[in-house]
């Protein structure tokens, strides 16, 4: 079950989104100062984690509009 939850999807986007959201305020906090901070690698983990996600979310939309399909077919 725990190995269900930490590959999920929906998991991956919203740890992503909410990294990406927290590293993006702090950047723009820090926008006028020169320097890279691990704020930076965050957001670009909080990326990875998001585009990770969306080919399996992609896949089960397939999937649903497919069943879907099969299921008006009757």
């Amino acid at each position: 079950m725990l190995k269900r939850i930490t590959q999920s999807p929906f998991l991956n986007i919203l740890s992503g989104l909410i990294l990406l959201a927290t590293a993006g305020n702090e950047i723009i906090e820090t926008l006028g100062e020169p320097s890279i901070g691990a704020h930076h690698g965050i957001a670009i983990f909080g990326i990875i984690q998001i585009l990770k996600a969306i080919p399996e979310l992609m896949h089960g939309l397939k999937e649903a509009e497919e069943a879907k399909e099969t299921l008006q077919g009757k």
